[in-house]
């Protein structure tokens, strides 16, 4: 059992646990108690995961309830968003609604959620949480969490049995449990009921509600109580699936190591699997937690979890039952994907591959990091549930309400929230610390992708990681002119995310010395990054590519350099000119594999690069015979268009060539230089 803060027990409700920068003074002590409570057990993934769970806190007159709304996550609940304030009279007098019992369960729900929308007294337009009612049968701080361990209890069946061992001694009054109910208007109506023969039978209200199959509802007076109470019980139900975490509490967007060799990667067969079966394109990442292990190992938890799924999130965020699918025979899995998805009408989330591990797939990291969360619930509640008389899956009309409910849909929807051109994709660039490569690698994350950024310099990366949404970029360190080095980064690349669907080489110098002057190991530098750095990227991603067989696409960004020569620049021109070369021998040899590979040839980009240094400048002048003041201007004037070129236009151009818009066009070189330089 945790013994220290490090285990990530619930913290105490305190002032400086807002979330954001509303001044707590000024915020209502309700609703101060509510943010409290919600960021300290949204905090701990093994309470909840992903945007379930639930908190509220009534007004001390009794007429409001402050509850969280509905698609935010408890942890990110602060003054300003994340929570609904309701009319507590309004949110209660919805359960009495005889019309409400009649109808089908899908306009029911609508019906609910319309009428708790007229109980929001603020802020417009929240939308309220459809436990909203719920929360307003029971004591003033009401917490709903999914404890990983007591979940997993609950999912057994024998637990209605089981359950007074479990919690002897852990609550002052009696806990009421309650056997599985269809969420939402039906489980509020049955609780009101549960809990008025509660309170003939024991002359008070439960303070701990059990949901079979779903979670844990805890209710006292205060919040600190009510965390207190909510720690005990996640306590017991730990203690029952052998005393241990199954979430770890960070979330490390880069994983460490990787494949040892791209060829038979297990990671490129389940992504390859995926796309070639017509799944959405997605990052595929395995669970690298020994339980996830152990359980992929053991053909009587397979099939157990092929049988169905154990609660309502589970559904929402993994779908019913998972795609398994036996190493080796490639075509074979991408027809066991396809198969799926004709069956189900959607994509796998999660993927099994019995002796190799448990793989999760979704459109970024912080989906998959949600899907990882639940299911690992399921996997626990797989290992455990022989001491509880075996599992207690829910039944097939059962999951049919929870995968139409209008309201799970809402949370699913936001979970697979984006659409953009190229969501679901991994693109690696080269240099993205800075310059054109950093402006490139964020406008592939601004049109969806997942970026492993790439540059020598690691605290360059990790600054503009920073700047971006977890697990959007992913910094790594990487020399390109080292082949082990390069190869250690596309290895963490397919452990992070399964693999690659771009490569984009940007990292570049371009020392600027007159022929005569020209330094030798300056010449050769320029060819090492440049020409051996684009060949050992391009290689390694070609290799990743053909392994996943679902295609690709090469960028290599070279220069207008590169078709039109500039003064005193002998290894930039020739090092431009070869990319190019390179580029159309590649896009030859590629094009069966359904890899294209193409070139963006920038005119002069001056904003953020580092090229376009001081020293840079000078000795542009010199060449020009004007003033260091005067050299960007009259690169600028060289352009019929007379635009100065933002790194955003040579963004703009790679999505181009990297979505699907451009499908057919390999061996080309497209140039954003304003006209300067026409293509012959």
């Amino acid at each position: 059992m945790p013994s220290s803060r490090s285990e990530r027990q619930p913290e105490r409700p305190g002032e400086d646990q807002t979330g954001g920068d509303h001044p707590v003074s000024s915020v209502e002590p309700a609703l101060r108690e509510l943010i409290a409570v919600s960021v300290s057990v949204g905090a701990d993934p093994d309470l909840v995961q992903g945007g379930g769970g639930n908190a509220s806190v009534k007004s001390a007159d009794g007429k409001r309830i402050y509850v969280k709304a509905s698609g935010t996550p408890l942890a990110e609940m602060s003054a300003e968003r994340g929570w609904a304030e309701l009319d507590l009279p309004a949110a209660l007098a919805v359960l009495d609604r005889a019309d409400l019992r009649r109808m089908e369960p899908a306009r029911r729900e609508a019906q609910v959620l319309r009428a708790l929308e007229d109980a929001v007294l603020r802020p417009s337009g929240a939308r309220p949480s459809v436990e909203s009612s719920l929360h307003a049968l029971l004591d003033r701080v009401v917490i709903h969490t999914h404890p990983v361990g007591l979940g997993a209890f609950l999912s057994s069946r024998q637990s209605a049995r089981l359950w007074p061992t479990l919690l002897e001694g852990i609550a002052s009054r009696p806990p009421l449990y309650i056997g599985y109910v269809d969420p939402g208007f039906t489980l509020a109506v049955a609780l009101k009921d549960a809990i008025a023969s509660y309170e003939a039978r024991e002359g008070c209200r439960p303070d701990v509600v059990l949901l079979e199959n779903h979670g844990l509802f805890v209710a006292a007076d205060s919040g600190e109580e009510a965390l207190e109470l909510t720690l005990r019980i996640t306590l017991a139900g730990q203690e029952w699936i052998g005393g241990r975490r199954v979430n770890p509490e960070r979330f490390d967007a880069v994983a460490e190591g990787g494949p040892a060799d791209v060829r038979g990667s297990i990671e490129a067969f389940v992504r390859g699997a995926l796309l070639r079966g017509g799944a959405s394109p997605a990052l595929v990442r395995r669970d690298p937690t020994d339980e996830a292990r152990r359980f992929a190992g053991s053909a009587e938890a397979v099939a157990t979890a092929g049988s169905g799924a154990f609660t309502p999130d589970q559904i929402v965020y993994c779908r019913t039952c998972p795609l398994v699918l036996a190493a080796g025979d490639r075509e074979q899995a991408a027809k066991e994907v396809s198969g799926y998805r004709e069956d189900r009408g959607v994509d796998p989330r999660v993927i099994i591959v019995p002796g190799e591990g448990v793989f999760y797939a979704a459109a970024d990291l912080a989906q998959i990091k949600v899907i990882s969360e639940v299911y690992r619930g399921a996997i626990a509640a797989i290992r455990s549930c022989a001491r509880g008389g075996g599992p207690r899956l829910l039944t097939q009309q059962q999951a049919g309400f929870i995968e139409e409910w209008e309201v799970e849909n809402y949370r699913a929807s936001l979970l697979a929230a984006g659409g953009r051109t190229l969501t679901g994709r991994v693109a690696v660039v080269t240099g993205a610390g800075s310059g054109l490569g950093r402006g490139i690698a964020l406008g592939l994350v601004e049109a969806g992708a997942t970026v492993v950024g790439l540059d020598v310099d690691r605290s360059a990366v990790e600054d503009v990681a920073a700047s971006q949404p977890a697990g959007r970029f992913l910094p790594l360190a990487c020399d390109v002119t080292s082949e082990e080095s390069v190869r250690a980064a596309f290895a963490a690349a397919a452990a992070s995310a399964g693999g690659i669907d771009y490569l984009v080489n940007a990292a570049g110098i371009a020392p600027a010395f007159a022929l005569v002057d020209f330094p030798v190991e300056a010449w050769r530098k320029a060819l090492e990054i440049n020409l051996t750095g684009y060949f050992l990227c391009a290689r390694e991603a070609a290799r990743w590519l053909q392994e996943q067989g679902a295609g690709g696409s090469i960028i290599n960004l070279t220069s207008k350099t590169g078709l039109d020569a500039s003064k005193a620049n002998s290894a930039y021109n020739a090092t431009k000119a070869g990319e190019i070369h390179l580029m159309r021998g590649w896009a030859l040899e590629l094009g069966a594999d359904g890899i294209r590979v193409n070139c963006v040839a920038p005119g002069n980009v001056f904003k953020g690069s580092k090229i376009w240094n001081d020293e840079y400048i000078r000795v542009c002048a010199r060449k020009r015979g004007i003033s260091p003041e005067e050299v960007i201007p009259y690169y600028i004037s060289l352009a019929p268009l007379g635009k100065e070129i933002e790194p955003r236009d040579i963004a703009d151009a790679v999505v181009f060539l990297l979505s699907d818009a451009a499908r057919n066009i390999t061996g080309q070189v497209l140039v954003v230089d304003g006209g300067q330089v026409m293509v012959r």
